[in-house]
């Protein structure tokens, strides 16, 4: 009769929590596939998030989270380009159906309301691309806050039309205001019907700045 060396079973012990690691991953992501609950990563290819998130960001998303289904204020989405509904796209939701949409001088104002933003005191940052931006936070009415990065208040896309979100819809914005293309450009990102929505980003999970692994996309 042959002996099992010990070697042998350690090595079937790590099979067997292999297999009951893997197993799990690939059912969500086969889940996710087919349209229902699972995972998918992305890979951040410009700056228009910046400083949330930033170009060599690899991130972890729950998937399908949002398809047909309005997402709350403030929350960062993964959706369809409107244009061929096939690229991925990845922006922050500031207007729901109904709202009004106005930007004044760099200012967001929801519904002729301004919204807050505070400067975060003596905080540049450089993007990816070499640009110095001044860095702010800012607070939507629900209470929603995170950081916007501006380089001026006078740009192109710092004064706008009045935008009336049509229901079924939702209006889209990058952090990096001066450098994004979104829900202001009504022949590229316009308005975005709720069924191209889908992902919602959890964390980084690998990032070229090695101290940005794990921090949670906020």
């Amino acid at each position: 009769m042959a002996r099992t060396h010990n070697s042998d079973r350690m090595w079937v012990a790590f099979a067997w929590i292999g297999g009951i690691i893997v197993a799990p991953i690939f059912v969500l992501r086969v889940l996710a596939m087919l349209g229902g609950p699972g995972y998918d990563l992305y890979d951040i290819p410009s700056g228009s998030m910046f400083p949330n998130l930033q170009v060599g960001d690899k991130i972890f998303a729950f998937a399908n989270v949002y398809t047909n289904k309005v997402p709350p204020r403030g929350q960062i989405v993964v959706f369809k380009f409107p244009q061929d509904r096939r690229t991925d796209y990845v922006k922050r939701v500031v207007g729901l159906p109904g709202d009004r949409i106005q930007l004044r001088a760099g200012r967001l104002y929801i519904n002729d309301q301004l919204v807050p933003r505070e400067p975060v005191v003596d905080m540049e940052m450089a993007d990816s691309y070499g640009r110095t931006l001044k860095l702010y936070r800012e607070i939507l009415p629900e209470g929603a806050s995170y950081l916007i990065a501006e380089e001026s208040d006078d740009g192109m896309l710092d004064n706008t039309e009045i935008f009336a979100v049509p229901a079924g819809t939702v209006f889209l914005l990058g952090d990096n205001r001066d450098h994004s293309a979104d829900s202001r450009i009504s022949t590229g990102v316009g308005y975005v019907p709720l069924d191209l929505l889908h992902d919602e980003p959890l964390f980084i999970y690998w990032s070229l700045d090695r101290k940005r692994i794990g921090a949670k996309v906020q």
